[in-house]
Order: structure tokens, then sequence, then C-alpha cells
């Protein structure tokens, strides 16, 4: 499954970079018109060369079922299945 940037897992169960549930770094991304968020941290976390633990940055949904987050993103960017 492919990302779309919905934000459902930030919202539900953030990385260990995060804080919070919903994560305080997930943002919506302003230059999208379809809902989608960013991580205010992600080039942070990037940057580090050896993390101890790795955010599933663009890896794709493991949350794909039953997400009306990511339902509403998919309909708004007009992704097929």
């Amino acid at each position: 499954m492919t990302c779309v940037r919905c934000g459902y897992c930030c919202r539900k169960a953030p990385c260990p970079y995060g804080e919070g549930v919903p994560c305080v770094h997930l943002v919506a991304d302003p230059n999208s018109t379809a809902g989608q968020y960013l991580c205010a941290r992600h080039d942070e976390i990037r940057a580090d060369p050896q993390p101890q633990w790795s955010p599933a940055f663009d890896a794709g949904c493991s949350s794909a079922l039953f997400n009306s987050d990511r339902d509403t993103v998919r309909v708004a960017l007009r992704l097929g299945e």
C-alpha cells in the first residue's frame, strides 16, 4: 500500500521520535488540497546517520482497512485501488 500522508498512524501511535497522541509533530501540509499531513521532524530524523529508531516514512499504509482518513485523502487525490 502506498502512503498518502493521511496522518492516521501518527494520530493513533506515534513513532519513537513522536510526542503524545496524536503526535505534536504531525502538521497539516500547507501545500496540500487533499488534507495531507507532514512530520515536522522529518528532515531532522532523516539527517540522523544512525537513528536508533526508524519511522516508516513513505513505507505505505499498514492500517488501510477501515481507515476513513486514508480513504478521504485518496478520494481527494483521485487515486484508484
